[in-house]
């Protein structure tokens, strides 16, 4: 059968995005799942919620697809504490009472106007980057105050000219609060937000954009949050992928120690997972070979040195 071709971006007909050494960005074999996946997510300009253990290369996924579409990349990691605010626009009440007491002297000049407190979230940036580098400021205002001006907060394609396309990464959604995947849905949804002047501020219709959410699947989700992603499900991959996910990243490694590495990898996967300790993942498996490539260990069950790098990488007792 046939390998998928994607419509909305173009990958190598092995589906390995060779990565950018200019940009630190490592290679990415892509999972023919991810590729459909994330072309229908790109057709219905919905948002790809990515699920599966940790380190299996969700988050990667993300910077992987801005360097092949040549989109600017941002990414915002969940935690606990994560609020909506922190997403679309949070304003900084310390700073403007600073400047309220400030501007109260004499001849110290007015008060900047509220926009110049609004400190715009990865969504701003997302859906109209150039009103959030001015911070919602209309273009002479912040002519008028160029120090309040903000850089771009993450990856910058090479080509920096309007429009600017962006892929959002949302990475570890179960981590924060119940209600804010539910407080995302307008963002997600509509593509708007309001701001803290009661008005709402809309996507660029020009700005693309595609957002991966991940989870590792610790808390379950709202339906009603579910229901407005394209879902994409990140499996344990088979040795043969791993063979091949390593070959990417080092091509020069001995294939006999990689094939070794990838053999105990499906071993500790076929074993039920004890307590405090999960399997590891394409990252373990990577670092893995790294290291006994670096430091010249062979993979042998005979060999106390290669027993040490799999507790410290592989198997990690929870003891």
């Amino acid at each position: 059968m046939a390998r998928y071709v994607p419509r909305n971006f173009t990958l190598p007909d092995d589906y390995c995005f060779p990565g950018d050494g200019t940009r630190d960005i490592d290679p990415y074999l892509f999972p023919e799942a991810a590729v459909i996946a994330v072309d229908v997510a790109l057709a219905t300009r919905r948002p790809l919620l990515v699920a599966g253990p940790p380190g299996c290369g969700k988050s990667r996924l993300a910077e992987a697809m801005a360097a092949v579409l040549g989109w600017n990349f941002l990414g915002k990691t969940m935690t606990s504490r994560t609020r909506l605010e922190e997403l679309t626009v949070e304003v900084d009440h310390l700073r403007r009472l600073h400047d309220a007491h400030r501007a109260a002297r004499p001849n110290s000049g007015d008060l900047k106007p509220d926009e110049a407190y609004y400190n715009p979230g990865v969504f701003w940036w997302a859906f109209d980057r150039e009103s959030a580098a001015r911070r919602g400021l209309s273009a002479a205002d912040a002519a008028t105050h160029e120090l309040l001006a903000l850089p771009f907060p993450g990856t910058e394609r090479p080509a920096a000219t309007p429009p600017q396309h962006t892929v959002l990464l949302i990475d570890e959604i179960d981590k924060a609060e119940p209600d804010v995947p539910n407080d995302l849905l307008e963002p997600l949804d509509r593509r708007s937000f309001c701001l803290p002047d009661g008005a709402t501020l809309h996507a660029d219709k020009k700005q693309k954009l595609l957002t991966i959410i991940t989870t590792n699947r610790e808390r379950e989700l709202p339906q009603a949050f579910l229901r407005r992603c394209v879902s994409l499900v990140f499996d344990e991959p088979e040795r043969a992928i791993l063979v091949a996910i390593a070959r990417a990243h080092y091509p020069r490694a001995d294939p006999d120690r990689v094939e070794a590495i990838a053999r105990r990898i499906i071993e500790i996967h076929d074993q039920p997972s004890q307590a405090g300790r999960r399997h590891p993942g394409t990252s373990e498996f990577l670092d893995a070979i790294h290291a006994c490539e670096e430091l010249e260990i062979a993979v042998a069950d005979d060999n106390p040195l290669w027993r040490q790098i799999e507790n410290a990488v592989l198997v990690k007792p929870a003891d």
